[in-house]
């Protein structure tokens, strides 16, 4: 007999959840699926398990509601044989009023939620919508993990979003030249990376490409490093030795944190950018040089910078946007540092779950690329299990308000205020909703509020779309 699996494959799945109701009693039935059809068009039925066990070897289903109670086989050994068909399937069951031990049982059985009787269409509702955004994600985490698989980037540049799509496309613009690059961007957006993939993507990528932190050293070490330097041209050069921009002949220099490089070094520098020619310290004639300069800066004043050398180094600007700004990437990034972690650190296989998931991407990021590789790095040492957890996530700092008025963002008092205080009534609501299984008439006495208002901040805050589709009320 095929399986839903096998039937999975051969078809493609349709866009449009498909649920399957189940129950022996036409009334109940009925009712569900004019409950359901408001919101989905794809409501499909069965009178027994045994009808629901053949629908499902025919056809994919996203979502099985089935009562437990009913002749023949019930919902219990129903739900154990819709796993074991089809483990991706998820299956809401309906209780008895009272009956804790069945929903009990349920859950450990791999039932997604429980509903107890009576219940009310916003019941069903929730439920049903919070069943179909998990199964979202987990298909979303999945596509991520598969693709990630199956390409490493851009030059180790993992993205997705239009802003860094163009940005790959404006590399391959300017690399072929050997116009000089300035990247500017914040802390932690990856601008080394750029680098790199301006020098693979330029006819000088069989040279070798050096880098140098020009506010990591001293003047004078700076100079010798960069110039080199000739035997006795100060205490300890006992031998002469060759500056970086002579050892990266024929290849490309990158000059990190240009804007903080010292005074002195700067008039230098100018002399090889233009002649193509530098003075090793001590020494008596200049050497020629044949290299591509790129420099990368992540601050937006540059007046520490001689103006005639930021022109010389600035023929070409490429802009790395902040992660805040592309936050698309935020899965695609998470999927790729935990497969990484994991084989680093001999962890074994490692996923993220759909609710870690969630986590990540309701943030904003402002350590970028670097703080959110930090964070999932810690998650795969944490986490005992094979599926990264929402609880092995950890944001320092997460409600601060920082990034909401920081120096390069500066909002007005009103929007700051607006943006903290909508992070903070989404989190809120989703733990409301968790705490009372779905149940927003429990949810809003919880809170204290009524149904109203919480339906409400849902809708403000989008708890009550999914992937642009606006939910019908």
């Amino acid at each position: 007999m095929a399986t839903a699996k096998d039937t999975a494959q051969a078809e493609p799945r349709a866009a449009e959840p498909q649920i399957l109701i189940v129950d022996d009693s036409p009334d109940v039935l009925a009712g569900l699926q004019a409950i359901l059809r408001s919101r989905y068009a794809r409501v499909v039925l069965a009178t027994s398990a045994e009808e629901a066990l053949d629908r499902l070897s025919r056809t994919s289903v996203d979502l099985v509601v089935t009562d437990i109670a009913m002749p023949g086989m019930g919902g219990l050994e129903l739900l154990t044989k819709v796993k074991a068909i089809s483990p991706d399937t998820l299956v809401i069951v309906i209780t008895g009023y009272g009956s804790v031990e069945s929903a009990v049982e349920a859950m450990k059985r791999g039932a997604y939620y429980y509903v107890a009787k009576p219940f009310s269409a916003d019941d069903i509702l929730i439920q049903v919508e919070h069943a179909l955004q998990r199964l979202s994600l987990q298909r979303e985490v999945e596509d991520l993990r598969r693709r990630v698989a199956e390409s490493e980037g851009f030059h180790d540049i993992i993205a997705q979003s239009k802003a860094m799509l163009d940005l790959f496309e404006f590399i391959r613009k300017v690399a072929p030249t050997d116009a000089p690059v300035m990247i500017r961007g914040e802390s932690g957006t990856g601008k080394e990376l750029v680098a790199r993939a301006v020098h693979q993507e330029s006819g000088r990528r069989a040279g070798q490409f050096l880098g140098i932190n020009t506010a990591a050293l001293p003047e004078q070490l700076l100079e010798a490093e960069l110039f080199g330097y000739k035997k006795g041209a100060f205490t300890g050069a006992v031998a002469d030795k060759e500056g970086l921009l002579t050892s990266a002949h024929g290849g490309t220099v990158f000059l990190d944190e240009i804007s903080r490089m010292p005074e002195a070094c700067q008039a230098k520098l100018l002399r090889a950018v233009e002649e193509m020619e530098v003075l090793p310290v001590g020494g008596l004639s200049t050497v020629k040089v044949d290299v591509r300069f790129i420099s990368a800066t992540n601050s937006e004043d540059l007046d520490t910078l001689r103006e005639d050398l930021f022109y010389r180094l600035s023929v070409m600007e490429i802009h790395v946007p902040p992660l805040r700004e592309r936050l698309e990437d935020v899965a695609l990034l998470a999927t790729h540092f935990v497969a990484y972690y994991a084989r680093r650190f001999g962890k074994g296989p490692k996923r993220l779950g759909a609710d870690a998931l969630e986590v990540l991407m309701d943030y904003r990021w402002p350590g970028n690329v670097r703080e959110l590789e930090n964070v999932v790095q810690r998650a795969v040492v944490v986490s005992a299990a094979e599926e990264i957890a929402a609880s092995d996530i950890r944001i320092p700092g997460r409600l601060d308000v920082s990034d909401a008025v920081s120096s390069d963002t500066l909002m007005p008092y009103q929007a700051a205020r607006g943006e903290v205080l909508a992070s903070f009534q989404k989190r809120y609501v989703r733990a409301l909703l968790k705490s009372a299984n779905g149940n927003i008439s429990k949810a809003a006495r919880a809170a204290g509020v009524t149904r109203a208002a919480l339906y409400g901040i849902m809708k403000r805050v989008g708890l009550m779309e999914e992937k642009g589709r606006r939910v019908r009320h």
